[in-house]
């Protein structure tokens, strides 16, 4: 990651981090799309945002953000193409690691480059494609089922696995979009392009990490029971996540004038 954190940014080296530097002080509006609890939008209060909202498809996630950060203005949408805003309301919008969970991607940027100012920025984050992508266990449920039923079930309960993943009450099958039903991995070249289709300029890509999966899937089989270990597993991924820009993307952008 070759962005510079700065000693008031309260994220480390990590899409939470980037996103935090790119977003301008004292803005009037912020819009962070895919919110979920507003955890990550309340940080933004230390640089001055006056209006800050989040929208998000989880009702149980939005409902936990406003009985804790009730100061946010949270709201519920139905489609991820359709936002209940005017146009050009926001100074800027982040969009942290939702894009590869949505079907219509074209049609949800052409909706956030609507509801952006002119000349405001855009940051958006999702996972890197490279050659650790495939330890992604956001798609186990896809490629073994069966297994992954078993386990949920086995961790949790038949009724919650029912709920979360095969009558999620949101339309999603978990965290994904019951029309995608797949965890998108992207490439530089393909993230610049769907950003510019939208009428934005990329102002920047950078990212973190590139053994990130490796070490994470290594310390989950192996490791996790062996405290002692684990300083080490999260000096590692640090160390990582600052050397390299693969495993995450992460892209600041302006809408054109």
């Amino acid at each position: 990651m070759h962005t510079r954190i700065s000693p008031d940014n309260p994220h480390g080296y990590n899409r939470y981090g980037f996103a935090w530097e790119q977003v301008p002080r004292g803005s009037l509006a912020h819009l962070d799309f895919g919110c979920h609890d507003g955890a990550f939008l309340s940080t933004l209060r230390s640089k001055g945002v006056k209006r800050l909202v989040g929208v998000d498809i989880s009702k149980e996630a939005l409902d936990k953000g406003s009985r804790f950060l009730p100061e946010l203005e949270l709201k519920k949408i139905e489609h991820a193409a359709s936002l209940p805003f005017d146009n050009a309301q926001f100074d800027s919008i982040t969009v942290l690691d939702v894009l590869e969970h949505v079907y219509e991607q074209r049609e949800l940027l052409a909706e956030l480059t609507r509801v952006l100012k002119t000349q405001g920025r855009i940051i958006v984050t999702v996972p890197g494609r490279h050659i650790f992508s495939c330890l992604d266990r956001g798609n186990l449920k896809f490629l073994l089922p069966r297994l992954h039923r078993w386990y949920y079930c086995r961790r949790h309960s038949r009724r919650e696995y029912e709920r979360r993943y095969v009558a999620n009450p949101d339309g999603l099958i978990g965290d994904i979009s019951a029309r995608k039903r797949w965890h998108e991995h992207f490439r530089r070249r393909r993230l610049r392009r769907l950003l510019e289709e939208a009428g934005l300029d990329v102002i920047d890509i950078d990212g973190t990490g590139f053994f990130q999966r490796l070490i994470t899937m290594v310390n989950l089989l192996l490791l996790r029971w062996f405290k002692p270990v684990q300083p080490l597993i999260r000096k590692l991924l640090v160390l990582d996540a600052k050397r390299f820009e693969c495993t995450n993307l992460f892209c600041v952008a302006q809408k054109r004038s």
